[in-house]
């Protein structure tokens, strides 16, 4: 596993949401040893459930008392790319910016003239 696709959690909930960091190697095997003893799985099961992509539970958050999370570790999530569509105005424009207008479909710059 590669240690810059990977982010890890304590599970504390603070102001901002829950906090993610890039683990250290240190990090990484902690968080797989707890996460054997949560999740009741051998060091493989919980490293294959890791490259697959899925987070894995492996402490208790510090304010579990109150917040009943858990601190987890995963990989980073890929971008996904763009699909990008060409307009009747000629342009093209992300799949989700197309705009139907009267004279057919545009992108948000085009709209207003297309909508005659």
């Amino acid at each position: 596993m590669n240690l810059s696709e990977m982010l890890f959690s304590n599970g504390y909930v603070g102001e901002m949401g829950v906090s993610w960091k890039t683990p250290t190697a240190d990090d990484l095997e902690r968080a797989i040893v707890g996460a054997m003893e949560i999740e009741n799985k051998t060091r493989d099961e919980i490293v294959s459930i890791l490259e697959s992509g899925k987070p894995v539970r492996w402490c208790q958050s510090p304010n579990y008392y109150y917040d009943h999370s858990y601190g987890k570790i995963g990989t980073k999530q890929k971008p996904q790319p763009v699909k990008m569509v060409a307009c009747d105005c000629g342009h093209e424009a992300p799949s989700s910016q197309v705009m139907s207008a009267s004279l057919g479909t545009s992108c948000p710059d085009c709209y207003d003239r297309m909508s005659d």
